[in-house]
């Protein structure tokens, strides 16, 4: 196989490549054809879904980096495409043996979809089924195994023992499982592990973890020990029965970047019964108000497994708990009510000290909306119960109101929280020279409450909950919550949602356009940026996560707009200490004249 730390090419550029975080829009539907000739038992593969779209991508991310961008990206791309009896509409695939350990000398065999293996090595005997190429300071070898598919490596041994599969696009979907197939439907570039192959690798890190655990219990006391074996033993229930990782990175020139993270688990196993939800997040954004945010986030609860996920992880709060530290609130209760909700941090003026939760409102539903207001005032009368807060420097003062008060005709309940934090508790680490002050911090929160101070009612088939008490934002989170101008109508939303997987059960956005409006007047105050200008109209970072078909995946979203207004932001200087547009390091480390892949 190819020695990774050698090679110069196709495996540099998949590295840099994915390391340019990228987006799933225009879908690449069906399985890659290069996963039909990967061997089921293979621990590490790269998968190019489609060569062509690939490089193309590169150039145009590269271009679009200006000065930042990387010159051995264009030449590695050019050449790539200059290789005869290459088929460029074809998918790509890297094979590598992971031999006990991830480190910088895996080898592997790069599977190539070529159109003329006689053309890809011009002509060149075949020696014991493989035809020697120049290339730099050491030869390649190419393999000609059927299929449209040329095997390539440096090394003869193992190019000669690579067997290829012949599995049907069944069977390919089968291994990467309904998480691991949804990222490679929608991606440039994508990487799978294969769990079972590697488990016993990881088998040995969790003896590694289980010597940690005793050292837990020395250091900080039984019940420490207890938690951190309830997490092992989750632990270890996911590598049992972990089928799969898969990631994937994408580039659409007119939308932006993304990145995708699956992980599949065994069919029939325990933890894929978790996961098997229909999710409808995005419809609680029909029960939120319009406004600008700095961040917006739904969830949906309602799927079986994911109730069952609730229970098992209550369970493990419930032995980590034993003790009753929590004051005896009855978390599990309370979350068992709620099917789902949404956030929204509505822009505020942080810089006037109103506090950044100053505009939000919670919106939560459940069975019965009297029964969320009642657990709710059980859980601020269990605050102030929490133990060990006192010797944490800790003082929480909460009161969450028994009767109602009307509000603009709304019957609301009032509630209020402060946390007063000593800065010079625990040995004095909030008090050293240059550290933050604790109260300052909750000031920039919660504005001069030092807390959530606001009201709680009764809306839809749920309760608002608003973090200040504002009469006005009250009234708009009800009628909201009955449909009245929801953030349903949010044109950022609505543009970023459309680049997030389907069936979601959660999701959430940043507003860039507000962040940076904010951000950007404290940045140029303090001599951080030249000059900034306000930013209208700027679709939000999106992140969207699947919980069905027995795995779950998780994608993350940069739009394009907001990537280039956060450059400009960014100083000529401070491209420049990323090397953008020389290439003198490469050549001194790596020598341009080593063109093996």
């Amino acid at each position: 196989m190819i020695n990774t730390r050698k090679s110069t090419t196709l495996l540099r550029s998949t590295a840099v490549a994915g390391s340019l975080a990228v987006l799933s829009l225009p879908a690449l539907a069906g399985t890659p054809q290069s996963l039909t000739m990967v061997p089921k038992d293979s621990e590490l593969v790269v998968v190019i879904p489609d060569l062509g779209e690939l490089l193309g991508d590169m150039d145009r991310v590269n271009a679009m980096m200006g000065a930042m961008g990387q010159p051995e990206l264009m030449m590695m791309t050019s050449m790539v495409r200059g290789m005869p009896g290459i088929n460029l509409g074809g998918s790509a695939a890297i094979v590598l043996d992971i031999d006990g350990e991830f480190s910088g000398d895996m080898d592997a065999v790069v599977l190539l979809p070529i159109s003329s293996f006689d053309d890809l090595t011009q002509g060149r005997a075949a020696v014991n089924g493989l035809v020697e190429m120049p290339m730099g300071d050491q030869p390649i070898y190419y393999r000609d195994i059927g299929g449209g598919f040329a095997a390539m490596s440096n090394d003869t041994d193992v190019l000669t023992g690579f067997r290829p599969a012949s599995n049907t696009a069944e069977q390919a979907q089968q291994m990467l499982g309904t998480a691991g197939s949804r990222v490679a439907d929608s991606n440039d570039l994508m990487v799978y592990l294969n769990l079972e192959a590697v488990r016993p690798m990881l088998d040995e890190s969790i003896v590694e973890m289980e010597k940690q655990g005793e050292m837990v219990e020395m250091m900080a006391g039984p019940q420490a020990a207890q938690g951190f074996d309830t997490m092992l033993n989750a632990y270890k229930t996911a590598i049992k029965d972990g089928h799969a990782v898969v990631t994937g990175v994408n580039f659409d020139p007119q939308k932006g970047f993304a990145m995708d993270f699956g992980l599949q688990f065994a069919e029939g196993s325990s933890s894929a019964s978790y996961f098997n939800n229909e999710g409808h997040a995005d419809s609680y954004f029909d029960k939120v108000p319009q406004m600008d945010f700095f961040y917006a986030q739904a969830f949906d609860m309602g799927g079986e497994g994911i109730q069952k996920l609730f229970d098992g992880y209550f369970k493990m709060i419930g032995d980590i708990d034993a003790e009753g530290i929590m004051g005896g609130f009855d978390l599990p209760n309370m979350m068992k009510q709620f099917k789902g909700g949404a956030m929204v941090v509505g822009s505020s003026d942080i810089m006037g000290m109103t506090g950044l939760l100053a505009n939000s409102v919670m919106y939560t539903e459940g069975a019965d909306a009297e029964d969320a207001i009642k657990s709710m005032q059980k859980m601020y009368g269990s605050l102030a119960q929490i133990e060990g807060a006192d010797q944490a420097g800790v003082s929480i003062a909460a009161s969450f109101a028994d009767e109602p008060i009307d509000v603009n005709g709304i019957q609301a309940y009032t509630h209020s929280m402060s946390f007063n934090i000593d800065p010079n508790a625990m040995g004095g680490a909030g008090g050293g020279f240059g550290a933050p002050d604790p109260a300052m911090i909750m000031q920039i929160i919660y504005g001069p409450s030092r807390g959530p101070s606001g009201y709680a009612a009764k809306a839809g088939n749920g309760m608002v909950y608003t973090f200040s008490q504002n009469a006005d934002l009250l009234t708009k989170s009800v009628a909201a919550a009955n449909g009245e101008n929801t953030m349903m109508k949010n044109a950022g939303i609505a543009a970023a949602s459309s680049m997030l997987p389907d069936n979601r059960v959660m999701e959430a956005y940043l507003g860039a356009g507000q962040m940076l409006n904010t951000a950007g007047p404290m940045l140029m105050m303090f001599g951080l940026i030249p000059e900034f200008e306000p930013t209208e109209g700027l679709t939000p970072l999106a992140f969207g996560a699947t919980a069905d078909g027995g795995g779950m995946m998780i994608r993350t979203v940069m739009p394009l707009d907001t990537l280039s207004a956060i450059m400009k932001m960014v100083p000529a200087d401070a491209m420049d200490m990323f090397g953008g547009g020389g290439d003198d390091d490469w050549d001194e480390e790596e020598g341009d004249d080593d063109m093996s892949f």
